[in-house]
């Protein structure tokens, strides 16, 4: 096949608005006193552990409870809490909602989150909603069914990541809400991998400037990283070979293909880093 027939068979995709204008490029330059970091926050890949770590160790002062719902949002909407410099980052996992928080001019979100292997985070999740009796989605009953049971009922998550991502919270998802969901990493969001943490914290302390002056300050930073991370929840491991995984691959495919992009975003993004 000539080089002119092999022509790229993936669509063009535009990126949903507001997001595309009140969130940043990756490329552009951080802009102090106009740009604020915006976590996307991920459930079961890290999220709690970077909210804690800022607000503990180096306080930031973020947006908790108040952005974690639709109904948050829109009150931190209607009183303008991105303008009124209460807090210095906003995190929450609707991600296109919250983008509605900024102006795009005077105000710009800063799109950062951490990613981890969607069979890995299924499974996480699966084993955490069965004793977290503080989550919205908490259910009992997981304690007493096999995740293969979980993972063949309507109670199991599809594609959570490329939902979220594409701002197709309900509907059936195609091959184009995938490719939404890649331009939004790819053009807006610095990644993180829960693979590569300690590099990923790297990255985002760099990138928004976050200081740890302190012995203390520095302490409390990479024990909640390294070994006392939020949410913390030992479990067994799904084998790759197993029915179980089978069918969480088939529920994540479209995030499967999703983690893999992002891992070679993660590769390329190490340019943004790299002096001279």
């Amino acid at each position: 096949m000539s080089s002119a027939a092999a022509v790229s068979t993936i669509p063009e995709v535009t990126i949903p608005e507001p997001f595309n204008t009140t969130i940043a490029n990756i490329n552009e330059p951080f802009e102090t006193g106009r740009d604020m970091p915006y976590f996307f926050h991920i459930p079961r890949a890290a999220g709690s552990t970077v909210k804690d770590i800022l607000g503990r160790c180096a306080y930031v002062r973020i947006a908790w409870n108040a952005t974690a719902t639709m109904e948050g949002l829109k009150h931190a909407r209607d009183t303008q809490l991105v303008q009124s410099g209460q807090v210095d980052m906003i995190t929450t996992q609707y991600l296109h909602e919250g983008a509605t928080l900024f102006d795009g001019q005077e105000h710009r979100g800063r799109c950062f989150t951490f990613m981890r292997h969607p069979i890995e985070r299924a499974v996480s999740l699966f084993h955490y909603l069965g004793i977290a009796s503080h989550e919205p989605t908490y259910d009992p009953q997981l304690r007493y069914i096999s995740i293969e049971m979980w993972a063949r009922s309507k109670r199991i998550e599809h594609n959570w990541m490329t939902r979220f991502l594409s701002n197709e919270l309900l509907g059936d998802l195609t091959p184009r809400h995938l490719e939404i969901a890649k331009a939004v990493l790819r053009q807006k969001c610095l990644v993180g991998l829960m693979e590569e943490k300690s590099e990923s914290w790297l990255r985002f302390q760099k990138f928004f400037g976050w200081q740890f002056y302190t012995q203390e300050m520095r302490e409390c930073r990479d024990e909640l990283l390294n070994w006392k991370w939020s949410g913390k929840h030992r479990h067994d491991l799904v084998p790759e070979d197993s029915p179980a995984w089978e069918l969480l691959y088939k529920q994540n495919i479209l995030d499967m293909e999703l983690y893999d992009y992002a891992r070679q975003l993660f590769v390329e993004q190490r340019s943004l880093f790299q002096s001279g």
